[in-house]
């Protein structure tokens, strides 16, 4: 008896050794995939980023800005193929990946940035995103866009976007607002975009405490330089 449970003992560990052993493996396996399938699906559209990062010649500027606004307002930058990356996101659960190329900085992850998004159609890819310093979109763990927006000293919007299809509507948003008497208004809903209405009102320290946790939640992880791209 005593030999029949050691027996059955050692199966078990052989088996939960074997589960730790290739679980990882399944999962990088995965991701790997993942990363192929994209690369495969937004391989033209990473080569022209890649050659375009490769040249700062001046007429070089309306080729990049043809890419996208973002990529044209940093296309005069010193290296730009060591700061400009890329990533894959299903961002409408629709089960393929859409391509997201961005701005790197490594010291502040609020100051990465989505330069442009692109979608994988049936009539070939679609940018469906463009991001720039006064008007930024960064990916979340949710696989939720947060966009940060400034018209001017006036105003300022930060949200939380959600892709369906092809599209992108507000989850929810905080605004900040100047009235006549130049106080500023605070203001955030749950869904959808707040109206600048007393019901909507907040304090300052919510409306902060609720960017702070907005921001918290940008992922800034799996992603490759534009100049690491195989092609």
């Amino acid at each position: 008896m005593k030999r029949l449970i050691s027996l059955s003992l050692a199966v078990m560990m052989i088996c939960l050794l074997a589960g730790c052993s290739c679980g990882p493996d399944k999962a990088k396996q995965k991701v790997t995939i993942a990363w192929e399938k994209g690369e495969s699906l937004f391989g033209s559209t990473l080569k022209e980023y890649a050659a375009a990062c490769q040249s700062n010649r001046t007429k070089d500027i309306k080729t990049k800005q043809k890419l996208s606004t973002g990529f044209g307002e940093v296309a005069k930058e010193k290296n730009l193929d060591k700061r400009i990356g890329y990533t894959f996101a299903d961002l409408n659960g629709d089960g393929t990946e859409e391509l997201l190329v961005s701005l790197i900085d490594m010291k502040d992850k609020l100051n990465n940035y989505v330069i442009a998004a692109y979608q994988y159609t049936s009539g070939g890819i679609k940018r469906i995103l463009e991001g720039w310093s006064r008007n930024t979109y960064h990916l979340m763990k949710d696989k939720l866009i947060l966009n940060e927006a400034s018209g001017g000293a006036s105003d300022a919007e930060i949200s939380k976007l959600h892709m369906r299809e092809s599209a992108f509507e507000y989850m929810s948003a905080l605004t900040m607002k100047y009235n006549k008497k130049g106080k500023i208004k605070y203001y955030y809903a749950e869904v959808g975009k707040p109206e600048a209405k007393k019901k909507f009102e907040v304090s300052k320290k919510v409306w902060q405490a609720k960017c702070k946790d907005w921001e918290n939640q940008v992922d800034v992880n799996n992603v490759k330089m534009i100049k690491d791209f195989k092609h």
